[in-house]
């Protein structure tokens, strides 16, 4: 199967009084049609920054983007203008932000900005556009969509404005959907509820998902493959059976580690010792090696490459757990 999208070697940095930050250092990603991928990892490694590139949402300055290859669709994304962007974005290619307070506009009605979604890139007149949108908060969940349809972001909740979030990124059935931290604020039971909306609709207009996320339950409910990331590299790359079963990298390890399970009844909590090194001042070597039972001089001293272990997978360390 032909991928959709394909980055190799992305790139981010951003020049700042106190030094360079590399954001990104030489990512490499691939989503066929269909599938969910989930780029997995903590607080400033990376993946919101990632996702943004991928979009080409970052301005220019600050930030500072190269890539050997971006296409999405057969597109060469990276000799796209900005005005060819807008015609992809939400049409082909659409993103579901964190916070939905924010991603809404709050002196608009619910309602005007689907239909603008609706009128941007169809031929829908507004009477037609608001039908469409009363479908689509229909089809999130979103009870009473017709009166909901004239309420503003301030006036739901945070799992229904999440919901609109999701309607509006679905509205127009693009090829591609980028959902960074999409439950983040949510209690357990509503995130557990639009975790399967998006997961229904996904799978109903075969639409390409990446997941951005640090929550490995979200994983294991949505993703078909796995990137871990760390300090803005990717070091490792699975399928989510071999990745929740036979973690090769010390990072994933310690990121599985930590989830609680309900069968372990010594109740110990495991955290990863330290804290993500500042992107100003990242350590020699490979990055983990200050967080890591396993190192060795070698870790310290010579980052390790990002190398095809077989089995579609890909490992950035110099001492596999269970060997190559």
């Amino acid at each position: 199967m032909n991928e959709l999208l394909n980055v190799r070697n992305l790139k981010v940095i951003f020049p700042t009084e106190r030094g360079i930050v590399r954001a990104v250092e030489g990512v490499d990603l691939h989503v066929k049609p269909g599938e969910c991928i989930a780029i997995v990892g903590e607080s400033g490694c990376g993946k919101s920054v990632t996702s943004l590139a991928m979009m080409k949402l970052l301005s220019s300055p600050p930030a500072l983007m190269q890539a050997d290859e971006m296409t999405f669709d057969g597109k060469n994304l990276l000799q796209l203008s900005e005005k060819q962007m807008l015609d992809i974005r939400g049409k082909d290619m659409s993103m579901i932000f964190q916070d939905a307070l924010t991603a809404l506009n709050p002196v608009m009605t619910i309602g005007r900005q689907l239909d603008e979604m609706f009128m941007r890139h169809t031929n829908m007149t507004r009477k037609e556009a608001m039908s469409a949108s009363i479908n689509a908060l229909h089809l999130v969940g979103v009870p009473g969509p017709e009166r909901r349809y004239f309420d503003y972001p301030h006036q739901l909740s945070g799992g229904m404005r999440q919901r609109v979030l999701i309607a509006m990124a679905f509205a127009i059935k693009p090829k591609l959907i980028i959902a960074d931290e999409p439950t983040t604020a949510l209690d357990v039971t509503i995130q557990a509820q639009v975790l399967d909306v998006l997961r229904k609709l996904q799978k109903e207009n075969g639409t390409a998902l990446i997941l951005i996320t640090h929550d490995l339950s979200v994983v294991a409910h949505m993703a078909d493959r796995v990137y871990v990331m760390y300090c803005g590299k990717i070091v490792e790359h699975a399928p989510l059976r071999d990745l929740f079963t036979h973690p090769k990298h010390p990072y994933t390890q310690g990121l599985l580690s930590s989830v609680p399970h309900l069968s372990d009844e010594s109740n110990r909590f495991v955290q990863i010792p330290d804290n993500v090194p500042s992107p100003l001042k990242k350590p020699s070597g490979c990055y983990f090696h200050t967080r890591c039972a396993y190192c060795t001089q070698e870790c310290k001293e010579r980052m390790p490459r990002l190398t095809d272990i077989g089995g579609d997978r890909m490992l950035r360390c110099h001492h596999p757990l269970g060997g190559e």
